[in-house]
Order: C-alpha cells, then structure tokens, then sequence
C-alpha cells in the first residue's frame, strides 16, 4: 500500500487544480458523445467557486469551476454544476439540474487519474447508474 500524501498547500493545490481539469475532461466526453447530433449546443460562461474548508485550512486561494449547459435549440436541457471535490464516499460531486428534475453525479474511481463517474437519480439515491452515452442522450431528447 502506498504511503498516503503529505496534505499540505501543494497537495491541496494540486487536488483542486486537479478537480477542475477532470471536470473539464467529462464536459469534453459529453460533447464528444452528442458530437452528432447538430440541434445541441454548450455554453461554459458561468463559474463556480470552489472555496472548500481544506483550502482555506491551508491557505490556497479560490478557484473558479466551470458550469456546463447543454441546450437543444434555444432550450435549456441540463446544467452541470460543480459541488465539490471533498465529498464524503467519492473523489467528487456535479449537480445535474434539468427540468424533469436533478440528479447526483460523482466520481467513485479508485484514484483520480481513473474517473469512475456514477449518476443517482432523483428516484434511486441508493444506487448508481453508469453516467455514459445512452444517460447523456436521456437528458437532451
């Protein structure tokens, strides 16, 4: 078993940075799985910030998250919102808010190099579904 991190400013540096490229890597998956289908388009001109306890705790300042938005036409289909990156049980949580309702997405992967993303539906919180093509389609059509 490899020895854990040392959790300082740089490692906690290095998560946060870390959280945003593995959540702007799942927004370039969602596009590139509805690459085909012309009527969807994408908007990143909103931000969150991310400004977690750890990174107060050690000094790294806030950082900004983009939120993602899916149209088809000029109707929003679904928002992805990033809650955070320091989640009890898994290595990270997006909110999907839609209009039908919203749903918990998160990485449950073994490391971060690895996302393991998984969807909780408003009518199971218990169990997840795999978040993949056939998922993101659900959500624009």
């Amino acid at each position: 078993m490899p020895d854990a991190p040392e959790i300082d400013k740089n490692y906690i540096d290095r998560r946060s940075d870390g959280w945003i490229s593995k959540v702007e890597q799942l927004y370039a998956d969602i596009k590139n799985a509805l690459k085909s289908d012309s009527d969807v388009s994408f908007k990143s001109e909103q931000y969150m910030v991310m400004q977690e306890e750890l990174m107060e705790k050690y000094g790294v300042p806030p950082k900004k998250v983009p939120i993602f938005d899916m149209f088809v036409g000029n109707q929003l289909k679904a928002s992805f919102k990033p809650v955070g990156l320091w989640v009890v049980g898994a290595k990270g949580r997006i909110d999907i808010l839609t209009r039908e309702g919203s749903y918990i997405l998160v990485d449950l992967g073994e490391d971060d190099a690895h996302p393991d993303w998984k969807v909780f539906t408003p009518k199971n919180r218990k169990k997840g579904s795999e978040f993949n093509a056939n998922f993101i389609e659900t959500l624009v059509h």
